[in-house]
């Protein structure tokens, strides 16, 4: 009887915990936390207490910032998920896993050497915010979170940038001619966006941090929760411009920037031979697109 007693606690505890969460909690972890707009789960073997301490803290303030950039009417109603499931490159294989929010709206944070867990959870907490809420379209849900994580932290570092400058490393692939230009990638983001991705998300988070800068943050976010959201007609009414005179104005002003950067060709080789960029294959025009 004490045995069913006990099993009753527990099964109505996280019911109870359920119903307060956006999406349900996994069992594959060992261990979790509650804070004030959060759970954490984690493994103990693999995730330390002072990670999750860590992690908390960033997930706290991103939200508070958040609030104030989307407006608390746009915010969850209920707690938000963020999943800790260890390494995120296995060493002996070459085998790589993703940070990600699913369709649930949980974060899935993989820790890896450059900043550990915390690199990707600004940008992953945009998707978690927003899943649910809005027509989904990979391409604009990529770049807005890419460039609202710049905007709000443009410190960070790891992927795709890995402790390079922005205007340094989205200049390098348009001086090279290696940029794929913004409409394929709009066009084929499914097919391109992680194919190509040490392009596609460096291109795309300095074009909507280009919108943010010479439109407004509340442009952009206006646009992120109209009925014209993913549609060119979208682009024109919130930023006066179709998406391809944005982008050539974007490219314009990249251009402008990555010119005014002293050696730049040796920072360049710098990220490419003593970073994971190293790693990540590049595509090419003709061949990949």
């Amino acid at each position: 009887m004490m045995r069913l007693i006990i099993y009753l606690v527990w099964f109505f505890s996280v019911l109870a915990m359920n119903a307060q969460t956006k999406g349900d909690l996994l069992g594959r972890f060992d261990s979790q936390r509650q804070g004030t707009h959060f759970v954490y789960q984690w493994n103990s073997g693999e995730t330390t207490e002072a990670e999750i301490d860590e992690a908390a803290i960033l997930a706290e303030d991103v939200y508070q910032k958040l609030t104030r950039v989307f407006g608390k009417q746009y915010m969850p109603s209920a707690k938000l998920i963020i999943t800790f499931g260890g390494e995120g490159l296995n060493r002996k294989t070459g085998k790589k896993r993703t940070p990600n929010v699913d369709f649930q709206g949980r974060t899935h944070l993989y820790r890896f050497d450059m900043g550990g867990y915390l690199t990707p959870l600004p940008h992953e907490l945009v998707h978690a915010v927003r899943v649910g809420r809005v027509n989904w379209q990979g391409f604009f849900e990529e770049g807005i979170a890419s460039g609202i994580a710049y905007h709000l932290y443009p410190e960070r570092k790891g992927f795709p940038r890995f402790g390079f400058s922005l205007d340094l490393i989205a200049g390098y692939w348009l001086n090279s001619g290696k940029a794929i230009p913004m409409r394929t990638m709009l066009n084929q983001h499914r097919r391109l966006n992680l194919k190509c991705q040490l392009q596609t998300y460096v291109l795309r988070e300095d074009f909507f941090n280009y919108l943010i800068n010479q439109h407004g943050l509340n442009n952009l976010v206006n646009l992120a929760y109209s009925e014209l959201l993913g549609s060119d007609e979208g682009y024109t009414k919130h930023f006066g411009k179709s998406l391809e005179t944005l982008a050539e104005k974007w490219e314009a002003d990249l251009a402008k920037r990555f010119k005014k950067i002293d050696q730049a060709d040796a920072l360049v080789s710098d990220y490419f031979q003593n970073t994971s960029a190293k790693y990540i294959p590049v595509c090419e025009a003709g061949a990949d697109y």
